[in-house]
């Protein structure tokens, strides 16, 4: 028997249905975002970890190109200035060639042949051969020296001086707008703080080598020749971080898997001017923060409508999500149909209790037939044969009820002790009586035996078709079964 279930049940299992699935759905979201953004963070910290490492690294490669630089000027082992060639006007150059760079050693570029610059060229081929020895495969390529005056460049990397002249270049022509004034050398060798340290690094600038937008980490190679090491330089060793090679750490240290929802941007802290890695950077109002140093620092965030677009497991979720809805929703209705039988069902005839009426009142009950039925002298059933024997006959007319009518339309009410209603949906008067007629029939031929006794069990009936109020073709059909009961009594 199913149940009546009117348009408030269903707008409450499709309201709860759609809340559970969202919160469901957000969680699952949620628990795959936290685990992206974890993912994130571990890509970040790893290409942090590897700024650090360069950054130290030209701290090393300085110090020991300032030591290197001091013997061999001290011993006069910087070599002949005939090395020096002709370049471009006023340029002299040793492997500067343009058109004849030979990448086995680097290149120096000068304004004038010095013996200062030829010693600079001396030191740092030796160091250069030094750590290509210990370090093989791990030489950084955009990395070059500065005399404090610009009177030189050295390139470690032969090919990235093609692009250069003095009659261009920015920093040739006014260093101190790049570079910050260096500390005395123990403070900055001692110093433990690599973040404060880094602050060295210049400002962004256009790459001259890639054409891209560019800033360098900046090491300073001292003057240890005096008596007092003081914060006297002979030169800067500065390493570029153009976007490209930055775009090419952040690939590695994501294994060449860049989640497609994360923004990165590095950010210049003193001056708030920025680049974009990875993402779409503008307009980042969440996001988290990695120094490099005092600064410079990552900006980076994941874009929830790209999360939620192009991640593979948001998108499993938010497919799955409609069917989840169906499922619950389906599951609570059932469960709201199991609920509403404990309390509209009757429990000793599995007719349904006078509360459905509150339910069958709001429906359309047009063409529907009212059938009442009473059972003939319950009350001596009771009193002779005892209330057990009093239900066992309830039940028989019930089921008798029951079997006559259509699951799926009619509806079988015990409206009190032994009165019950059929309610014949599509129903007129002339199939209402054949019914009352028929459930009659198979009761009164019911043989019913009590302690032995045959007990003849009846019933009296009326019916009335709907025309209207419920309630009206409820008493039409009372008065049309009480005119029967008394005929019988009668």
């Amino acid at each position: 028997m199913k149940i009546v279930q009117d348009k408030l049940r269903n707008r409450q299992a499709l309201l709860v249905s759609g809340l559970i699935t969202l919160i469901f759905t957000s969680l699952f979201l949620f628990i795959i975002y936290e685990q992206r953004t974890a993912a994130a963070s571990e890509g970040v910290n790893r290409l942090q970890a590897r700024m650090m490492d360069i950054f130290n690294d030209n701290e090393l490669i300085a110090d020991a190109i300032g030591e290197r630089y001091h013997h061999i000027k001290n011993g006069e082992q910087c070599g002949d200035l005939s090395r020096f060639v002709p370049r471009y006007e006023n340029e002299w150059g040793i492997n500067a060639d343009p058109k004849r760079l030979h990448s086995a050693t680097g290149t120096m570029v000068a304004q004038q042949t010095s013996h200062n610059a030829l010693c600079m060229f001396t030191a740092a081929e030796f160091i250069r051969g030094m750590v290509n020895e210990l370090n093989p495969g791990s030489f950084d390529a955009h990395r070059y020296i500065i005399a404090k005056n610009s009177d030189y460049f050295y390139w470690f990397m032969a090919s990235d001086s093609r692009n250069f002249s003095f009659s261009n270049s920015e920093m040739a022509r006014d260093i101190t707008q790049f570079f910050y004034p260096p500390v005395d050398f123990y403070t900055r060798l001692l110093q433990k703080n690599v973040k404060n340290k880094a602050l060295s690094s210049t400002n962004f600038y256009t790459d001259k080598i890639t054409g891209e937008k560019a800033y360098s980490v900046v090491s300073y190679i001292y003057d240890l020749s005096g008596k007092e090491i003081s914060d006297q330089i002979v030169a800067y060793l500065v390493y570029d971080h153009s976007k490209p090679e930055l775009q090419e750490a952040l690939a590695q240290a994501f294994d060449n898997q860049i989640p497609p929802e994360l923004n990165v941007e590095l950010v210049n802290l003193t001056n708030h001017e920025s680049l974009c890695l990875s993402g779409k950077c503008t307009g980042q109002s969440r996001f988290m923060v990695r120094n490099f140093s005092e600064k410079y620092a990552l900006h980076y965030s994941l874009s929830l409508g790209r999360f939620m677009a192009r991640d593979p497991h948001a998108g499993i979720v938010m497919l799955l999500a409609p069917f989840f809805f169906i499922i619950i929703s389906f599951s609570l209705k059932s469960w709201l149909n199991e609920s509403d039988l404990k309390v509209y069902i009757d429990t000793l005839t599995g007719c349904f209790n006078r509360r459905i009426l509150d339910i069958i009142k709001r429906r359309d009950l047009s063409h529907c037939s009212v059938v009442l039925l009473d059972c003939n002298k319950f009350k001596a059933v009771n009193d002779t044969w005892g209330h057990a024997a009093g239900d066992r006959a309830l039940q028989i007319i019930a089921n008798r009820m029951l079997s006559n009518t259509r699951t799926s339309h009619d509806i079988v009410i015990r409206t009190g002790g032994d009165e019950f209603m059929i309610l014949l949906f599509r129903s007129q008067a002339t199939d209402a009586i054949a019914i009352a007629q028929r459930i009659s029939g198979q009761v009164t031929s019911h043989v019913f035996v009590v302690d032995g006794h045959t007990v003849p069990l009846s019933v009296s009936w009326g019916i009335a078709e709907v025309n209207g109020e419920l309630d009206v073709a409820i008493q039409n059909a009372d008065s049309a079964m009480y005119r029967m009961k008394h005929t019988k009594e009668g």
